[in-house]
This record gives structure tokens, C-alpha cells and sequence, in this order.
């Protein structure tokens, strides 16, 4: 299985809105179910504010504009 990358906090797709995920493996089930382009909350279009695009495997903190959500199972809180 290939490694779900790190959720980045302003990565927005359709089925993030009131959702939360308990293992990477729930999130990257999401990220491979979603139908949606993604986009940036920093921008609202399908790129980021420097300029590359925006998706789970191009949002990562390599990237200045990078910040971890806390969505992300491995970092945030797990929901029941």
C-alpha cells in the first residue's frame, strides 16, 4: 500500500467537509474515494500561493506554505 501522505491544514476536497479520520488508512481511503479536484483554502483554486498545484502527494512540508492539519490521524486528536 503506498504511504498516505501528510494531510496539509488548507487541502479541501469533497469529502473532507464534517469528516474526521481515526487511522491514515480511513484518510487515505478518502483521498482515493474522493471525485473532486482539490483546492486550497489559502487560494480557493486548484493551486497554492506559490503557485504549483494542489493535491494530497504536491502538499507537503517541503512547501513553504505548508502547515499540518489537525485532521490529520496522525497528528490530531483521533475521533470516535
Amino acid at each position: 500500500m503506498p504511504q498516505t501522505p501528510i494531510l496539509c491544514n488548507s487541502l479541501r476536497w469533497k469529502a473532507f467537509y464534517g469528516n474526521s479520520w481515526r487511522t491514515r488508512e480511513e484518510l487515505a481511503a478518502a483521498l482515493t474515494l474522493s471525485d473532486c479536484p482539490f483546492s486550497c483554502l489559502k487560494t480557493c483554486q486548484s493551486w497554492g500561493p506559490d503557485g504549483e498545484l494542489v493535491a494530497p502527494g504536491h502538499c507537503s512540508p517541503d512547501r513553504g506554505c505548508f502547515e499540518v492539519s489537525d485532521k490529520d490521524p496522525s497528528v490530531g486528536p483521533a475521533v470516535s
